[in-house]
């Protein structure tokens, strides 16, 4: 227990809190802080009707430390002058006192006003950094007036900004200097990258932990990330982009914990000196250009070496089909020595996928493998065994999760392949689509569990009686 000076007295003022608010008869008597934060999951503009009330309620909207603001798509030119008079009237008003967070959703467009947009929405944002902003988001639609739209200078140089959230279909111009010393949090989505030096500089502050870029457009042959301590990197990528085909995107980051990829794998990425890395999910997407199938294969073989080292891969069926049309990729696929959970994103997979097969083989130690739709064989032969026969399956892997089960003779002769094939396996979990019942007549359950296998251990479990009632 603390006996010391400074947590006797966090115990009385937390004692004495808990009285005021015993003793309130009244919603105005309780504490400034608890009204704040009840006027915090207003709406805004229900935060500032408050104000008339009482003469409590007067001034207590202007303390709010989150400001949010939404302008809606359908507004009109009347409606569009009440929303901004009204963001401009709220920050003049609110104190100054430091903010928490800033949320402004609206358009941007130089031809709709003679002072134009950009300079008041550039005076809103910048009147969140003058009060100390640690969480700014902004999602802004750009005009085509707006051609050489700039967000103010003061958000790079932000010393209190721990997260920045832009969304912006235009091109990120970035001033010479970018100096986000605390920055934790940086979400990039649409925006276009500029062959400029300070993109480096805004994707490797020192503070970064986690890193997300939504189907930005690069313009650059080579793009460096190289923030020393970043934690989470999110990578969602379009299937066609505008930017420079087969840009070098090289990322530096010795505390990598996960690597988060979604796309047509247009770019060349290289992950480097990433020991910590633990999880990675890889999810491509099939691109209708032959050209670029061909590239996206060959970044994808590239991009599962760097992260062989993984403890858990989320991988797609489009990426294991991919593979299966390449025999020089098949025959050269990293082992992964550390890998005990792999998960396979697909709405159906054949079991007898030679690249699912020679992935597999490569998982020395794998523990866990879960197919999130189903998994079937076409083969007609009942005695059809796995060639080549993973080592795991005899050795590590505890527990398969089959996803989508329709109970069709497929299946269920995929399901009899490994359950005779894992020889310590622990534990089987078959998840039931609504189809199910009308392919499989009588109990799944009950016929799953006399089905031969390899482990006496095995346990099987399914979801199918839940179905029933559905």
């Amino acid at each position: 227990m603390d006996g010391s000076p400074m947590g006797d007295k966090a115990k009385c003022q937390h004692l004495s809190d808990a009285q005021d608010v015993k003793n309130c008869k009244q919603l105005c008597d309780l504490p400034h802080a608890i009204l704040l934060r009840i006027l915090a999951f207003l709406p805004m503009k229900d935060a500032v009707r408050t104000s008339v009330l009482s003469r409590r309620w007067e001034y207590l909207w202007t303390s709010i430390p989150s400001l949010v603001f939404g302008e809606q798509d359908e507004e009109d030119h009347r409606g569009r002058m009440l929303f901004r008079n009204f963001v401009e009237r709220a920050l003049l008003l609110r104190d100054l006192s430091s903010m928490k967070t800033f949320n402004l959703w609206c358009k941007v467009d130089r031809e709709e006003y003679l002072d134009g947009d950009e300079s008041r929405v550039n005076l809103w944002i910048t009147a969140a950094i003058r009060r100390n902003v640690e969480d700014l988001r902004l999602h802004l639609k750009i005009g085509q007036g707006a051609t050489v739209y700039r967000l103010p200078r003061c958000i790079f140089r932000c010393e209190t900004l721990r997260e920045l959230h832009l969304v912006m279909v235009h091109d990120l111009k970035l001033p010479s200097v970018v100096c986000l010393p605390n920055l934790k949090v940086l979400a990039l989505a649409e925006v276009q990258f500029v062959a400029d030096n300070s993109v480096e500089k805004l994707l490797s502050c020192p503070s970064l932990e986690k890193l997300s870029l939504d189907c930005c457009n690069w313009n650059l042959e080579v793009l460096q990330i190289s923030a020393p301590n970043l934690l989470y990197l999110n990578i969602l990528e379009h299937t066609s982009s505008s930017g420079i085909r087969n840009a070098q995107v090289r990322i530096h980051g010795a505390f990598i914990k996960s690597f988060d990829y979604c796309g047509g794998l247009l770019y060349d990425y290289n992950i480097l000196s990433s020991p910590s890395l633990v999880e990675a999910s890889i999810m491509c997407v099939h691109d209708e250009i032959e050209e670029n199938f061909h590239e996206g294969t060959y970044h994808l073989h590239k991009l599962l070496k760097a992260v062989s080292n993984v403890k858990e891969l989320f991988f797609s069926i489009e990426s294991l089909e991919d593979m299966d049309e390449r025999e020089e990729i098949l025959n050269s696929l990293p082992i992964f020595p550390s890998l005990t959970k792999l998960k396979l994103d697909n709405c159906h997979i054949h079991l007898e996928c030679r690249a699912l097969l020679l992935l597999l083989s490569r998982c020395p130690i794998l523990k866990t493998l879960e197919y999130t739709g189903s998994i079937l064989v076409v083969s007609k032969n009942d005695d059809w065994t796995l060639d080549p026969m993973p080592p795991c399956f005899t050795s590590s892997l505890k527990e398969i999760t089959i996803g989508g089960f329709q109970g069709t003779d497929w299946e269920l002769l995929a399901v009899r392949i490994l359950l005779r094939t894992a020889a310590v396996l622990e534990k089987l979990s078959i998840n039931s689509s609504k189809r199910c019942s009308r392919n499989f007549r009588g109990n799944l359950t009950e016929h799953l569990n006399k089905l031969p296998r390899a482990s006496s251990q095995c346990t099987i479990l399914s979801d199918y009686f839940h179905q029933d009632f559905v």
